[in-house]
């Protein structure tokens, strides 16, 4: 069962590897096209508006609730659930439509609460003009957004991982295409402080268009998978009542996101909004960065839970509270094996990293206060993976009550160090930091989080044998860092020698790194005897040209 778990993750983390470059392509391509600061913090918030729904509404209701309840479906009812999942796919389309419909209508309203102080002076109008005009055409991908999400998960249920992970490729080239036209026609010389109108219609409607044809790509699967879609309205006798019941705290769960993403928001603006001169750290290079720590999540642990949860969900729904523990537990080390050393290669290799995908244009001005905030950021990394298994964990047994409370005090903590870090340590002269500060924010808040659920989860789910975590973490942690620490000092040496810069010597200078910090740190994990490295190890090396393959 492990070696299925494992094959269906890599499936879906090749999309997503191919997913995520093509990511860093449209990155690289805003960077040169609109620059890194205030104008490229406008178009990255009204993105992020319906960007960050489809985020929460991924790992709130549509994707911790709805696929235990379709995997029961799925599995004890007779017609093989399609009953059930027409009506809830029927709802969910028509409850999207009403939402997106409604934020469209409300755009005005939704742009103010992401705007900070700053940018609310009369001298900054057209910039605000800018934010409402692209936040109005972003917004119909929510409906998208989430319709892909319903989609993908009636996929992940019926395990069929793969295309779901696979589907953003196609927005990615959409979003490229959009944004490559745009270098071509408006890119003249100096980059303007504001938008025109043809061009805010050109990266608005690129980049939900791009959405739009995400979720089309998921439709034939939808079919092949063996389930026919057809309009069906109604609730009762389907138990979709207690989903919603379920589904209550999970709304709540979103709501408290929201609020600190607009808090975050806020605060990223007003240090790329501020009087301050010189290179800074706003919403642009918090979001790439959180994107860069993203890139391990998104390969290893997303593909890993999906790909866990249902057999969690089955676990749990039979009572074998110990299987579900040695379940959790194998696939949070599996994941931390790849996922540890990641986080150290980022705060070891922040500066070439950021000149990868950011250092073209005007992009390039921003670079060191990218790559500090990228150190922060990349520190909550490693109890981010943590916490979100051991959220999955509740969710396989329908416990969405627990989790709402564990948010709240992730929120707070985020919140409370955010705003005491950018609008009270941060005077006005330094807020050119505040992207470096709510990285450190972040990263708290998850370190408070696992603390504070590995002791609530204890009660649901007993110590068992098998099933630890902290010794084997613990050791990834030291074989991470010997293995970042003398990466980075061969680094400087070398680049003690060689005066270059740009992306192609960034290239260069993380090839260096990696050709020296991994094999120090395979070797550190074969002496400590961390098993899953050498898995993950053996498993790579297996397919190699030449090898033998293990049976």
């Amino acid at each position: 069962m492990a070696d299925r778990t494992l094959r269906s993750a890599a499936v879906m983390a090749a999309g997503t590897v191919l997913s995520r470059l093509l990511g860093f392509v449209r990155i690289a391509l805003l960077a040169a096209a609109i620059g890194t600061a205030l104008r490229g913090d406008i178009f990255t918030a009204a993105n992020t508006i319906p960007n960050s729904l489809y985020i929460l509404l991924a790992g709130g209701v549509f994707n911790t609730v709805l696929v235990p309840q379709l995997v029961r479906a799925i599995k004890n009812h007779e017609d093989g659930g399609q009953d059930f999942t027409n009506r809830l796919l029927t709802f969910g389309f028509v409850v999207l439509a009403f939402v997106t419909v409604g934020c469209v209508l409300l755009a005005p309203v939704l742009a103010e609460l992401y705007l900070p102080k700053e940018l609310h002076d009369p001298s900054r109008a057209a910039e605000k003009a800018n934010m409402i005009m692209f936040v109005r055409l972003c917004l119909p991908q929510i409906f998208f957004y989430g319709a892909f999400v319903l989609v993908g998960q009636v996929l992940n249920a019926r395990r069929r991982f793969g295309p779901m992970m696979w589907a953003p490729i196609a927005n990615n080239i959409v979003a490229c295409a959009s944004i490559v036209v745009f270098l071509l026609v408006y890119r003249t010389g100096d980059t303007p402080a504001t938008y025109s109108t043809n061009e805010e219609l050109l990266l608005g409607l690129g980049h939900t268009v791009g959405i739009a044809v995400q979720l089309l790509v998921l439709l034939p699967y939808l079919r092949a998978s063996g389930h026919h879609y057809r309009p069906k309205f109604g609730l009762r006798g389907t138990g979709l009542g207690h989903t919603a019941k379920l589904g209550l705290w999970t709304v709540m769960f979103v709501a408290v996101n929201q609020v600190t993403l607009v808090v975050v928001t806020q605060l990223a603006i007003a240090g790329s909004a501020s009087s301050d001169p010189g290179a800074k750290a706003g919403l642009f290079a918090y979001s790439t960065a959180m994107l860069i720590i993203l890139v391990p999540h998104g390969i290893v642990t997303v593909s890993l839970a999906t790909a866990a949860m249902p057999q969690m969900s089955s676990l749990a729904a039979d009572g074998d509270v110990t299987e579900v523990a040695r379940l959790s537990a194998r696939s949070i080390r599996q994941t931390l094996a790849i996922v540890v050393p990641a986080a150290a290669a980022m705060v070891a290799f922040a500066h070439p990293i950021v000149s990868v995908i950011a250092g073209y244009g005007s992009g390039k001005n921003n670079l060191t206060l990218m790559a500090y905030t990228l150190m922060t950021l990349a520190l909550g990394l490693v109890p981010y993976t943590v916490q979100y298994f051991q959220l999955r964990t509740f969710y396989a047994f329908e416990d969405t009550r627990t989790p709402f409370f564990l948010q709240l005090a992730i929120a707070a903590t985020n919140i409370t160090a955010a705003l005491v870090g950018v609008r009270v340590i941060l005077d006005q002269e330094h807020l050119r930091y505040s992207g470096v500060m709510l990285g450190a924010a972040y990263a708290l808040s998850y370190l408070v989080a696992v603390v504070i659920s590995r002791r609530v989860l204890s009660r649901k789910v007993p110590r068992v044998h098998g099933a630890g975590i902290g010794l084997p973490m613990l050791a990834m942690v030291i074989a991470a860092v010997v293995g970042a620490g003398i990466g980075r000092a061969v680094l400087s040496l070398v680049n003690a020698q060689v005066d270059w810069s740009g992306p192609v010597a960034a290239i260069l200078q993380l090839g260096i790194g990696a050709v020296v910090m991994l094999p120090v740190y395979v070797g550190v994990a074969r002496v400590l005897r961390i098993h899953e490295v050498t898995d993950v190890v053996s498993m790579v090396t297996s397919k190699l040209p030449g090898r033998p393959r293990r049976s």
